[in-house]
């Protein structure tokens, strides 16, 4: 049954004030679905409603998430379920089609990270992740606190950002990491654009073996596959949820007839956190390792 979102006053609260469960899925939000939830200034009363639809914590991202809509979001949903993206994956596709050595892609590395920390201070957070970009490395040695922003995010969090680790980075480096005492929280990222995931769960299983024995948590970033899931058994993996063409495709076979296109928005919100949901209570089916 899809959630009905053209009543938002009747919308039932499915997260009581004070809830502590934290479903493995955590759901990307984007500005697109918070401008969808209602026109003009209509959306900051709608967007709170639709956050207590669902108990999943929410990443949103540097790339795209305006300060006003982060604002509202940790107004909603408190810092404890807010995960921050840092925007590396977006320079990695700014630096295969600029160039890394192009000054315009520094320029735009700069931007980002300006982004970043102003984000990270006006939307407090439970966790964020590293700018894990090679034009943050200023040290030979990856753990070093001068390398992708740790000590910047460290003087306005007061702790260091979770580091994301690569598979070509080698074991060795994924030892260090779960040796430290600065993390409690280790992700692993680069192969959402390859889409690739499956073909790693092997060596990443051997990660997440380390990463236990050592007391740590590891998140997949941007790991869509539902068998590379149910394989590693992460602690966590993030999902965009609001996928602006499939849910306007979805929205308009729901009511055939319908042109006009505002008429669409509340239903396309709907599908967007229907699946969802659908998704974070399959994730939850499977058995914890």
């Amino acid at each position: 049954m899809w959630i009905c979102l053209a009543n938002f006053s009747n919308m039932e609260r499915l997260v009581p004030e004070g809830a502590q469960a934290l479903p493995r899925l955590v759901f990307g939000l984007n500005s697109t679905i918070c401008y969808h939830c209602g026109y003009e200034g209509k959306w900051k009363e709608v967007l709170p409603k639709v956050l207590n639809t669902f108990p999943n914590r929410v990443l949103i991202s540097a790339v795209d998430m305006p300060m006003v809509a982060a604002k509202v979001i940790h107004e909603a949903v408190g810092k404890d379920r807010i995960l921050i993206d840092s925007g590396g994956f977006g320079l990695y596709k700014k630096e295969m089609k600029m160039g890394k050595d192009n000054p315009k892609f520094h320029e735009t590395c700069e931007k980002m990270k300006k982004r970043f920390l102003k984000l990270l201070e006006a939307c407090p957070c439970s966790l964020c992740f590293e700018l894990d970009n090679e034009y943050f490395r200023h040290d030979p040695d990856l753990l070093s606190p001068k390398n992708y922003c740790r000590e910047e995010v460290k003087a306005i969090t007061g702790r260091y950002p979770v580091p994301v680790f690569k598979i070509h980075q080698g074991f060795e480096y994924w030892k260090r990491l779960c040796d430290s005492p600065d993390y409690d929280w280790l992700a692993i990222g680069g192969l959402a654009q390859t889409r690739a995931w499956h073909t790693k769960t092997e060596e990443i299983r051997t990660l997440m073996d380390y990463a236990r024995l050592q007391g740590k948590k590891v998140h997949l970033l941007g790991c869509q596959n539902v068998e590379a899931f149910k394989e590693i058994q992460p602690d966590s993996v993030d999902y965009l949820i609001f996928q602006y063409a499939i849910n306007l495709e979805e929205a308009r076979r729901q009511n055939p007839g319908v042109e006009d296109y505002s008429l669409l928005r509340p239903t396309m919100v709907s599908l967007a956190v229907a699946k969802a949901r659908q998704r974070s209570f399959l994730y939850e089916s499977y058995q914890r390792s």
